[in-house]
């Protein structure tokens, strides 16, 4: 029995027209498989493949990465050479590559947004967490306390050796580790030689080409209900940061669970920021870092890096690069 559950949806098409598109005599049928058990949300595989042969073979090589990279990104329960580990111990020698890759993500993203993104308040970020579980709000002086011990100058990555310098500080790289995924997850995919598949991490999403019948439709979210718009993309990931999906509701009070670093509360400025550009990365990291900066910073960073952003406001209305 498979860990993950595979969707087959065979779309039947017209022969002649594979042969103009994908210059082959074979037929393509589109398969989807949905992996349960990575990144606290369902992950959506969906490929345009030749046989089930092909798409069991390389869907089962794109669930072994993301659960490869969900073990190592964890901070909970994460084992030997993960960030928990080196939240525990505060050193981490011979540091998995990835790790590397993702916290120097983390250091940019932190300098880009002027320390609106900072994967080093996991001492805040764990305070938060324990209001979800228990419905009671952390107290005003214990996130004071806590936010003295989130200064990413104390994260030191030399060579391959990641050290924590403050020994209250912890890094959570939830922000930002779902694109990293999906960045790394497509590129097993396509060394398969796949060309046409888009994988959706619970909100971001990454294209690779197109389907045979033309661009990827991805419905950007409504935060009260339904999609707001659509876009057409191909070979570029939509990622959307939003208030509406993990969240929690204290004495009739609604808090998200993106956390300003300033103010140590959920940002609120918006109900969503949605990210369009080729690197997921780069966009679950930017539309995090978007969601909790005023919309003039993060419309001149937006063009700063050439991405296109919609953000939805409290009252339904919208703006966008």
């Amino acid at each position: 029995m498979k860990r993950f559950l595979a969707v087959l949806m065979a779309c039947t098409l017209v022969c002649l027209l594979l042969l103009s598109l994908c210059g082959c005599g074979s037929s393509l049928s589109r398969y989807e498989a949905v992996y349960t058990d990575l990144f606290d949300t369902d992950c959506t595989f969906t490929a345009y493949c030749s046989s089930d042969e092909e798409f069991e073979t390389v869907s089962e090589a794109v669930y072994s990465e993301l659960s490869r990279l969900d073990a190592l990104f964890d901070i909970y329960d994460g084992g030997e050479g993960s960030l928990k580990d080196l939240n525990d111990n505060k050193i981490l020698e011979n540091a998995d590559h990835d790790i590397l890759e993702l916290l120097d993500i983390g250091v940019l993203f932190y300098d880009l947004s002027g320390g609106k993104l900072n994967i080093a308040m996991g001492s805040v970020l764990t305070l938060w967490h324990e209001a979800r579980e228990t419905g009671i709000l952390p107290d005003d002086e214990v996130l004071q306390e806590a936010s003295t011990h989130c200064d990413i100058a104390n994260l030191v990555i030399d060579g391959d050796t990641v050290t924590i310098t403050d020994p209250h500080m912890t890094v959570d790289v939830g922000s930002i580790a779902k694109g990293y995924a999906a960045d790394c997850a497509a590129e097993v995919a396509s060394s398969y030689g796949l060309t046409s598949f888009a994988l959706d991490l619970g909100g971001n999403v990454k294209t690779v080409g197109e389907k045979p019948t033309g661009k990827w439709v991805i419905g950007i979210q409504n935060p009260d209900g339904g999609i707001l718009k659509t876009v057409e993309v191909a070979d570029q990931s939509v990622v959307t940061s939003g208030d509406y999906e993990r969240y929690t509701v204290i004495d009739g009070e609604t808090y998200s669970h993106i956390i300003d670093p300033e103010t140590l509360y959920p940002a609120n400025l918006y109900r969503s920021v949605t990210v369009i550009c080729e690197s997921s990365s780069l966009g679950d990291a930017l539309s995090t870092s978007l969601f909790c900066m005023d919309v003039e910073s993060g419309k001149a960073l937006a063009e700063e890096l050439g991405v296109e952003v919609l953000w939805v406001y409290e009252d339904g209305s919208t703006d966008e690069t």
